[in-house]
């Protein structure tokens, strides 16, 4: 009998910044009001927010639009720091829209490698064939699959999962 422990974690950002790249038809700057505050307009619920960019980050903002420049569709807020992260400018104070969005419900590696992430219930974003394969299978053919039973189906194909909290 294998005995699987169920790994929860936190989600934890990669600073990948793919959230941030499409989302300036969602989220909208409103208007600016000082130097570094603005209103910032969620045009799906039309949720308007004060927001005040981080001290930290106001020379990256004030010095770097090259993210805009680039993505045509990249948030107003969005920076790219010098080690290739993407940094949200205003993070502390962002849209409720952006505090709950996670890039993925559970991440899948192999060999301490990460090869998948699972987004919503049951998409799989991986290059692994095999992983393709057992997550069409056995996953999203059996949709009723527990994430208990998720795991222990990956662990005995020698991958690991972890799933996030508050999806």
């Amino acid at each position: 009998m294998v005995v699987v422990i169920v790994t929860m974690g936190m989600f934890e950002c990669t600073q990948c910044g793919l959230c941030c790249l499409g989302i300036s038809e969602i989220v909208r700057m409103d208007r600016q009001i000082s130097k570094y505050g603005f209103y910032v307009k969620n045009e799906v619920v039309g949720e308007t927010k004060a927001v005040l960019v981080t001290p930290e980050y106001r020379e990256l903002f004030d010095t770097n639009h090259s993210i805009q420049a680039e993505h045509k569709t990249a948030c107003f807020f969005v920076r790219k720091r010098t080690d290739g992260k993407f940094v949200c400018t205003i993070h502390p104070n962002r849209l409720f829209i952006c505090k709950d969005y996670h890039c993925c419900t559970a991440r899948i590696s192999k060999n301490d490698e990460e090869i998948g992430r699972v987004k919503g219930k049951f998409s799989l974003v991986t290059m692994d064939e095999t992983l393709k394969n057992i997550w069409l299978e056995s996953v999203q053919k059996q949709s009723k699959k527990s994430r208990e039973e998720i795991i222990s189906l990956l662990h005995d194909q020698g991958y690991l999962i972890i799933f996030y909290d508050g999806e």
